[in-house]
């Protein structure tokens, strides 16, 4: 290598982020050795885009960098079928590019294990060696070819593309996995096909999505069982909803080769296509293993004459799992979902659906939609429903958002319908169902219907120049206050009407003008109607949770509240602010509490309030103080804190003695014992939980007279009673707080059963109950029972899933003293929640760093270390840079990845856990912490050093014992310290001799 091409090496390892150090630079020009040149595409002679992989193999017992990972895939969710038509033949158009595959990097790590699948086909041929030939045929006079062994890859890969039009927002997903999958090494070549319908309903295949120079189905069927198949599809087409597609996949499971489906959609939209794959166990079969059995959950047995193709998401957890699962790494079984396919397979029966109301329609889509694809949706009803546009509207509306879910959940969610209008045909449009749009334009801003219109402007322009009148041009500067003529009412038959450019686009625009210019021009009403239509909008809130809604009644009341004087200020302020503390929840500005506590003051000093007037005032000031509390708390400033809390429980206080609303009473009395039990908690003060306590029996007393009772007095109530359990001295009185708390907590738990939200609480409780019972003094088999409630109560606490698996799992690892088979209930309970959990959500690192410990803990085979090794992985990924607890979670790491060194005899495990374990003493936060770090890190130069013979890496691994047991000492962790100063010795001695 050249020192110009050395120096050039070196820059972009560190523009990368990259170590630049020798070792480093060495084993980056080995690996560039073995990759070869970069994947290029090709087409292929039968028209498939064809991806090369790299020329040579890697060698052979190296060892794979990632490790198995045995935990299941999370099931796919059963959801409603679709209730629009599947969408057609989309033709090539200038589409805006989309959002690429998620999680690349990672995703072509995990699928590196391929390169260990085997087929049945031998791997060994014989090419010319062009040396040995010549000088053989020099010797013997005459030509004698010498042939010399070699191995090849026996795999290729084939991915199935469907090219209904809803998975036109999938295409640049479906073209990166198969450059991913090109560049795991494991392939000797992939190709890409794309699945059409013919006219009399059998699937072909074409190079492309416009479905030119189409081919039977029967060249990507293998009966050699050396190809890969995997079929990404939303499930959606009319392939699918024929039963052809089934059919297809039929032929491709009945191979030896394995054949997934890769379903781009959420889980939770799963059950919405004709696709309805069920959660299960898969197990391995066949004899090269590339067949697939499988035993549903649901207790129903597998169809007789039917084959299990396994459905995984677009996700670099599960499609990592089937690759070592098919690659014979993994264990043979495996958790996950499958559809079942017959050879026959009938066409899913079309339902009723498309007779919905309006309002039915929107309701639906909301209840099972995310909330960008709600307001993706709203967005959308003030443009023309051409794909084009609808995914430039969705890229430009939501530049943060991940991918192209929020559109297939639009496409998919029983809002629109295909309507080609007038001079569009060969492309692809959509209308909203009869009453559809008008709905969604309630919720719709002023300023995004301006920024839609601008978009569709710009379009226009773009693909049909400046010459026909440009509606949506007009319409934006008529909203946006610009001078513009008005957009008169548009109707498609009128004569005059511009020529080339489709009709929706001035249809749409009318309608959303009028939208605006009706509201604007109305009559302003009187401050009764004002605020009548605020409690209307705040109504909306409650039952939608609509923060569309809750703004604009704020906006309403604001206007009331400040203006002329009258008996409705008093009622605008009080409901000003609960709506602007309402607020806080979702928007915690700290201006909003000052504003809704001004508020309240003003309701409270309007003329002659009622005592229920003041009562509420007074009930909205009490969690306005709480609210605040919890601001200053996390901001660290306790003293603070500890004051708004005191003041919040004299304003509950003073609420209670003015409120003759049952259930305003009772939520008074409820938020006020919440503020004894952070003061108490502030003050180390027990008598403030025994006042919450008294308070509450008080209330229970007072309700029993109520029909129906509520739950929550007697689980608020059962939860202070455990904190006076968990902090009272006399063992004999803790024992009877427990007692009674749990006397409670089972109380509640019978009335939370009739309640709504009773099964989204019942985890919660039931973790209560347990933990009460195990300070009670109850058996441990009651206390596992009922965290075995508490694990199945999971499935309906979708909030707040991590936190409580996290409670429960520790539970379940105390219990392990006691109970050691308690720790395998804990290491489920942690998986599957981590499963579900959310990559955002800030309790899944504490849950992995808690389910990683409980693994290293209890491992004592390879297989569980590496699995400990994966799972800390996660933990620290899922830390923040700046976060104190992330030295605890890369020492864990480092821990493992000795563990394992010590198990598997791997180097390089010992070398990453070097790196890591520099890094967790660079993070640590306290002495202790950096003295753990220190000497594990010691132990580990020590083995570095005898393995390599290097005196150098020795007396480093002196230098890191010695100061571990100097900072062990200062922090006051003398076992710690006695056992780093004895390591010491000991390779001082060794050192000497």
């Amino acid at each position: 290598m050249t020192d110009r091409s050395l120096a050039e090496l070196i820059d972009r390892l560190r523009g990368s982020g990259l170590r630049t150090d020798a070792e480093s630079i060495a084993d980056a020009v080995w690996l560039a050795r073995w990759m070869g040149p970069s994947t290029r595409s090709a087409p292929s002679e039968d028209g498939a885009t064809v991806v090369d992989g790299p020329r040579s193999s890697p060698p052979e017992g190296a060892p794979s960098e990632w490790p198995a990972d045995s935990q299941p895939p999370p099931p796919g969710l059963l959801l409603p079928s679709p209730a629009v038509d599947p969408p057609r033949h989309v033709p090539p158009v200038a589409v805006p590019q989309r959002g690429p595959l998620p999680g690349v990097d990672g995703l072509q790590r995990e699928l590196r294990v391929l390169q260990r699948y085997r087929s049945g086909a031998s791997s060994r041929r014989f090419v010319l060696d062009e040396a040995a030939t010549a000088e053989h045929s020099a010797r013997a006079g005459l030509t004698l070819p010498v042939l010399a062994p070699t191995t090849r890859r026996t795999a290729s890969l084939q991915l199935l593309i469907d090219s209904s039009s809803s998975m036109v927002v999938w295409e640049q997903v479906a073209e990166e996995m198969l450059q991913v999958l090109s560049r795991t090494g494991a392939f000797r070549d992939a190709r890409m096909h794309w699945l059409h319908q013919s006219p009399d309903g059998r699937p072909v295949v074409a190079a492309g999505r416009s479905g030119d120079r189409p081919r039977p189905v029967e060249g990507v069927v293998d009966p050699t069982g050396g190809r890969f198949t995997l079929v990404i599809t939303d499930g959606a087409g009319p392939l699918w909803r024929g039963g052809a597609g089934q059919r297809l996949l039929h032929r491709l499971a009945a191979q030896s080769a394995p054949v997934a489906v890769l379903q781009p959609l959420p889980q939770r939209l799963w059950r919405r296509t004709t696709l309805l794959p069920r959660p299960g166990k898969l197990h391995m079969s066949g004899p090269d293993g590339g067949r697939c059995t499988f035993v549903p959950d649901d207790g129903d047995s597998p169809l007789e004459q039917g084959l299990a193709v396994p459905v995984l998401p677009l996700s670099p957890q599960a499609l990592g799992r089937w690759a070592r699962w098919v690659s014979g790494v993994g264990p043979r079984s495996v958790r996950g979902a499958a559809v079942e396919v017959l050879r026959d397979h009938p066409a899913t029966p079309r339902g009723s659906e498309r007779r919905l109301a309006a309002e039915d329609r929107v309701d639906r889509f909301r209840s099972g939609a995310s909330p960008t694809a709600q307001r993706l949706a709203v967005h959308l009803a003030a443009a023309p429903l051409v794909l084009p546009v609808m995914l430039g509207v969705h890229r430009m509306m939501f530049r943060s958002a991940t991918g192209p879910s929020p559109l297939a959940e639009v496409l998919l969610g029983g809002l629109l319908s295909h309507a080609n209008p007038a001079g569009t045909e060969g492309e692809t449009w959509y209308d909203f169902a009869p009453g559809v749009r008008e709905l969604l334009l309630e919720r719709l801003a002023k300023d995004e219907a301006v920024l839609v219109l601008k978009f569709c402007s710009d379009y226009v322009e773009r693909h049909f120049g400046r010459q026909p009148p440009n509606f949506t041009a007009l319409a934006a500067a008529q909203l946006s206050g610009t001078d513009a003529p008005p957009v008169a009412e548009f109707r498609p038959s009128a004569p005059g009407r511009p020529t080339g450019v489709p009709a929706p686009f001035a249809a749409v625009a009318a309608e959303v003008v009028r939208r605006f210019t009706t509201d604007r021009l109305r009559t302003a009403p009187v401050p009764d109607e004002q605020l009548a239509a605020a409690r209307e909008l705040l109504a909306r809130y409650v039952r939608e949770e609509d923060g569309r809604a809750l703004w604009t009644a704020i906006q309403k009341l604001r206007v009331i509240a400040t203006g002329l004087p009258g008996p409705h200020v008093g009622e605008a302020n009080l409901e000003l602010a609960e709506a602007l503390l309402a607020l806080h929840r979702w928007n915690p500005d700290a201006t909003l509490l000052d504003e809704a506590d001004q508020a309240a003051e003003r309701a409270l000093e309007s003329p002659t309030p009622t005592e229920q007037r003041e009562g509420r005032a007074r009930f909205v000031r009490g969690r306005l103080r709480m609210a605040q509390a919890r601001d200053r708390e996390e901001a660290g400033d306790l003293f603070g804190a500890e004051g708004l809390l005191d003041s919040a429980s004299t304003e509950l206080d003073r609420a209670t003695r003015g409120m003759t609303d049952r259930d305003a009473l009772l939520s008074a009395v409820l938020e006020r014992a919440r503020a004894l039990e952070g003061l108490a908690e502030l003050r180390g003060s027990p008598l403030l939980l025994r006042e919450a306590a008294g308070s509450l029996r008080t209330m229970a007393r007072v309700q029993s007279l109520w029909a129906p009772r509520s739950a929550d007095v007697p689980l608020q109530l059962g939860r202070v009673l455990l904190k006076i359990a968990g902090t009272t001295t006399n063992r004999k009185e803790a024992r009877e707080f427990a007692v009674e708390a749990v006397e409670e907590l089972a109380a509640a738990g019978e009335l939370l059963g009739a309640e709504p939200d009773g099964p989204r609480r019942t985890a919660g409780l039931l973790l209560d109950l347990a933990e009460a019972r195990e300070r009670a003094g109850e058996d441990d088999d009651t206390v596992l029972l009922t965290l075995g409630e508490a694990e199945q109560a999971l499935h309906f606490a979708a909030g707040l899933r991590v936190h409580l698996a996290l409670r429960i799992a520790r539970m379940y690892r105390a219990l392990s003293v006691r109970r050691p088979e308690a720790l395998s209930s804990a290491c489920a309970v942690l998986a599957g929640a981590a499963s579900q959990a959310s990559a955002e959500d800030p309790a899944l690192a504490p849950l992995l760093e808690e389910w990683g410990e409980i693994l290293l803990g209890s491992a004592d085979t390879e297989e569980g270390v590496t699995e400990a090794v994966h799972v800390l992985r996660g933990a620290v990924r899922a830390t923040p840079e700046n976060c104190p607890e992330r030295g605890r979670r890369l020492f864990l790491l480092g821990r493992a990845l000795h563990e394992r060194f010590r198990r598997a005899g791997d180097r390089t495990d010992l070398r990453e856990a070097d790196q890591v374990l520099g890094r967790a003493v660079s993070a640590a936060h306290d002495p202790g912490s950096a003295a753990r770090g220190r000497y594990e890190q010691g132990k580990v130069k020590l083995a570095l050093g005898r393995l390599r013979a290097d005196a150098g890496l020795l007396h480093q691994a002196a230098g890191h014992l010695l100061r571990a047991a100097r900072e062990a000492r200062e922090a006051g962790d003398g076992p710690l310290a006695a056992q780093a100063q004895h390591a010491y010795d000991e390779l001082r001695r060794m050192l000497r001799s």
